[in-house]
Parts: C-alpha cells; structure tokens; sequence
C-alpha cells in the first residue's frame, strides 16, 4: 500500500503511515530507538527497503555524501547511508 511503512525487528513490527515529512521523521525515529534496542530492524516504504543496524565497532562513511555514520547504519542493497539519505532514498 502506498504511504505505509512495515516496521520488522526480532520479535515483532509495527506499521506507520509514512505520507508526509512529519510521519517519516517519526518512523525514522522509531526505527531508530528499535535498532538501540534489537541492533537491526528492517524498514519497508512502498516495496522499497531498508535495514538499520546498530554498530559498536568503526563508524563508516556514508556512500552518498560522504558523512560520517555515528553508530546506526542505514544499508540499501549494498549501500551504506545515512540517516538522511536513507530516508531520502525511500522518499
């Protein structure tokens, strides 16, 4: 369905609207508190897909614009991003 957001972590999911900027931020910052928690949650927007990962080890860089990761990753295929570009990209 356009405009919702799956949620899936260990244990469990969650779907949110996800039409405007404002329920984008929320789902990101749900996804986000989620990933603290269970290290990985898998974000899906219109059959587009995105794995956040919580990392204690080496902060990367991000594939699209350089920045430095802090300690959650948001990985697209095979791309790295932030949390910016990731949502971004989902856009």
């Amino acid at each position: 369905m356009k405009g919702i957001a799956r949620l899936s972590f260990k244990g469990g999911g969650l779907i949110l609207p996800a039409n405007t900027p404002y329920e984008r931020e929320v789902l990101f910052d749900y996804a986000d508190q989620c990933a603290k928690r269970r290290r990985r949650v898998r974000v899906e927007i219109d059959g587009r897909e995105c794995t956040v990962v919580l990392h204690r080890d080496k902060p990367e860089t991000c594939a699209s614009c350089g920045q430095r990761l802090n300690n959650l990753t948001y990985s697209i295929g095979a791309r790295n991003l932030c949390r910016s570009c990731a949502s971004r990209d989902l856009h």
